[in-house]
């Protein structure tokens, strides 16, 4: 399958997954609030859709061919941005950590990881530092990543975009925790 047509096929999919967001948003408005047990399934809901909308955005970005265009980016910056979205993050920025990447694959890199982070349920932390080799972005979360929906998709995108870069990735993941390690030059 192209990329076009994958693209086709995810737009396709957005689109009743959009629709179920939606239905469950009204349902939360109008249902009593101490009805918990069906709040429960509504946040459930809501997140399964979100999952399922990460997961498309990860084949998309895993089908691409097209090669980056690299300029000097500000990598604490966009980490700073993709973080606001997400609550319960912990930032240990190290300031300064500019990069040459492409800047759409460099907030496409960051938002899968920070969500592949969240997937797992537990608060994670992110970090950068400069290195020699150059920046490195580590993201940690206090559980393991075998059981999160669409994580082996998620890292194998992440991969693509690190190694058109020329950096590295590294992954180590127990049931104590999981660390991703990137070094981008």
């Amino acid at each position: 399958m192209d990329s076009i047509a994958l693209r086709d096929l995810a737009h396709e999919l957005r689109q009743p997954l959009s629709t179920i967001e939606a239905i469950a948003y009204y349902l939360a408005l109008v249902l009593p609030p101490d009805d918990q047990k069906t709040h429960e399934q509504l946040d459930r809901l809501q997140h399964l859709v979100e999952q399922s909308n990460w997961i498309l955005s990860n084949s998309l970005h895993l089908a691409d061919a097209t090669a980056p265009m690299p300029e000097r980016i500000d990598l604490d910056a966009i980490v700073v941005e993709a973080a606001a979205h997400r609550p319960g993050l912990r930032l240990e920025l190290a300031g300064g950590c500019a990069v040459d990447a492409d800047p759409a694959m460099a907030r496409a890199l960051i938002d899968n990881l920070l969500t592949l982070a969240r997937q797992s349920g537990e608060a994670a932390t992110v970090r950068t530092r400069r290195q020699a080799d150059g920046i490195a972005l580590e993201v940690e979360s206090a559980a393991g990543l075998g059981s999160v929906a669409g994580g082996a998709l998620s890292l194998a995108s992440a991969r693509r975009i690190v190694e058109a870069h020329g950096g590295v990735i590294e992954l180590s993941s127990e049931a104590a925790g999981a660390r991703i390690r990137v070094v981008l030059p």
